[in-house]
């Protein structure tokens, strides 16, 4: 288990500052005395991401994320909280000594036998058994730079040697066959992987999770064979190269995406860096997901025939549908960008993707294919697909589209906007934010005194002084914790009080929301206001269980006194 000192976590939060870490993930613009952007965990074209300066905290107040420095890496690395300090304190030069281990603990295991299975192959390409191997990738144009940046390695013809290796490290022969390492045939155990060049699929984070091998002396099998799908790989989470490639996307404001993982090697080669590929011919909602969050145009490249046109369909109305700029290359003259390079060069290549065009024209066009347009019957078709294309699309570029083609063949726009149907699958999300509920006057004010409390230790001492209570258990509990925090450390501010709740799973969303909804400046007349609204709740909340004790009371004497009281609080209110 990793830990790490509580002195160096407040340091390193101290030293921090949020506008600069955020910048090397986001475009931030400044505002007033605040800075805003894109937020990148939810569908964002209009900045709703709020990066305070002076508070150290960052909000959204379209999807209500909020949180400090160390939250947001959190959430955009999807990493745990002690790998977010690691990343804050290397960005900020911070020379920070570790305790434990700080991998990820739920598959550590699993993520062990990867990193030996990585080094084991890595070995081989470096041993005499390695040097045809190296011809060859050196023949492709993969030079020992690039072979260490992907971790290029090499599973020799010896069918058993990794499956000896992992088992005298102790690690069952259950758990190899489950990750897809080793073969069972029989009573014959054998490696999965023989005489191929390997090439490690990473995840997001840069953990190897799979293996692509390829054959590189001509062998009369299956070019390339992939890791089967474990409890730690599954194809539609991955984008190969992602991990090495996310610094350069964020630089360039650009995603290149291939087809295969040589392709993306090979651009990388050349000095594209901001490359990925994909890890089949679909974009799940996972990938989506990344890719949105770099906000980022994207270019897809991939192969130039029949399976890469329908695959660049396929792939480019899923990004369109999301609302991401997407632009399409077809590289005219070769299969994939691998064989156009080695043809044509890196300068043909760039120029291509500098004079990407619009996915929007790309399908137009290519609806457009093998059909005579003279033809009345070929005429109907096209516009039919047309607007079935489109139909999913936002109301602006549909208007744009249905009145060029009314335009283009002299028809009715109404005629067009009526065969215009929306997918069934299309209209299942009108709106990606939450739906949040309105919160009472009383939740308003509850929550405003608490976020003051979490701002400044005089409003601590407020509300000690005119409330000490409030009706919720969780806003008791989050009181709470903010006075044994205050007490502790000799004051308190917004970003360090939200690492310390940060492990506080029963508070942690509360306290971020009650941040996301207030987050502003505030006064001590605001919070004095907001007491009287929470002791007039409470003086009504107790009359109705007087009322309620008055109901059951038969004694006459004591309904008096249940009456009395009940008026003397009714004078209050």
């Amino acid at each position: 288990m990793a830990y790490i000192n509580e002195t160096d976590v407040q340091n390193i939060r101290e030293q921090a500052d949020i506008v600069d870490v955020l910048s090397d993930y986001l475009t931030l613009q400044p505002k007033g005395k605040n800075y805003v952007a894109l937020c990148p965990f939810h569908n964002d074209h209009s900045p709703s991401l709020i990066v305070s300066k002076d508070k150290q905290i960052f909000s959204c107040f379209r999807c209500q994320i909020t949180g400090n420095v160390f939250s947001f890496i959190m959430q955009y690395e999807n990493v745990s909280f002690q790998e977010a300090i690691q990343t804050v304190a290397k960005k900020i030069g911070y020379n920070l000594k570790v305790t434990g281990d700080v991998t990820n603990q739920v598959h550590k295991k699993e993520y062990e036998i990867y990193n030996l299975a990585t080094k084991y192959y890595i070995n081989n390409l470096n041993t005499n058994e390695g040097i045809p191997a190296k011809k060859y990738l050196e023949s492709r144009g993969i030079n020992e730079d690039i072979i260490k940046e992907f971790k290029i390695g090499l599973a020799t013809n010896h069918p058993r040697n990794l499956y000896q290796l992992l088992t005298k490290k102790g690690y069952p022969l259950e758990d190899l066959d489950s990750l897809g390492l080793i073969n069972k045939s029989g009573s014959e155990i054998y490696d999965v992987f023989s005489s191929r060049v390997m090439i490690p699929i990473t995840n997001f984070n840069g953990e190897v999770v799979a293996f692509t091998g390829r054959i590189y002396n001509g062998e009369n099998t299956a070019k390339y064979l992939n890791t089967k799908e474990t409890k730690i790989f599954r194809k539609s989470n991955i984008l190969f190269n992602y991990a090495n490639a996310k610094r350069a996307i964020r630089e360039k404001g650009e995603i290149i995406i291939v087809e295969g993982n040589m392709d993306a090697i090979m651009v990388s080669a050349k000095g594209i860096k901001n490359v990925v590929a994909l890890m089949g011919v679909a974009l799940s909602n996972e990938q989506i997901k990344e890719i949105n969050k770099l906000k980022a145009r994207v270019v897809l490249m991939l192969d130039n025939d029949e399976a890469g046109l329908e695959a660049t369909k396929k792939v480019g109305q899923k990004l369109i549908e999301n609302n991401i700029d997407t632009f399409v290359v077809r590289l005219n003259g070769a299969k994939d960008p691998d064989e156009y390079i080695r043809s044509f060069g890196i300068d043909a290549l760039n120029d291509n993707i500098k004079h990407a065009q619009s996915y929007l024209d790309f399908i137009l066009n290519a609806l457009k294919a093998n059909k005579d347009l003279q033809n009345i019957q070929d005429v109907v078709k096209y516009i039919k697909e047309v607007l079935q294309q489109v139909s999913s699309l936002d109301a602006l570029t549909k208007d744009t589209i249905i009145s060029n083609l009314s335009r283009e063949y002299q028809l009715d726009k109404n005629i067009l906007m009526q065969n215009l149907k929306e997918k069934p699958q299309e209209v299942k999300e009108k709106k990606e934010e939450k739906v949040i509920s309105k919160p009472s006057k009383y939740s308003l004010a509850s929550e405003k005194i608490l976020y003051a409390m979490m701002c400044d230790s005089k409003y601590i001492r407020i509300y000690k002084e005119k409330l000490g209570y409030f009706k919720e258990k969780i806003e008791r509990i989050i009181a709470s914790e903010i006075v044994y925090y205050n007490n502790n450390h000799n004051g308190i501010n917004l970003a360090d009080f939200n690492t310390y709740i940060y492990d506080k799973d029963e508070i942690r969303d509360k306290v971020m929301a009650i941040i996301a909804r207030n987050d502003g400046d505030i006064t001590t007349d605001e919070v004095n206001k907001c007491i009287d609204v929470v002791l007039q709740e409470l003086k009504k909340d107790e009359i109705e269980s007087l009322k309620k004790q008055l109901k059951g009371e038969t004694d006459i004497n004591k309904k008096m006194e249940i009456l009395a009281k009940i008026t003397e609080i009714k004078k209050e209110v």
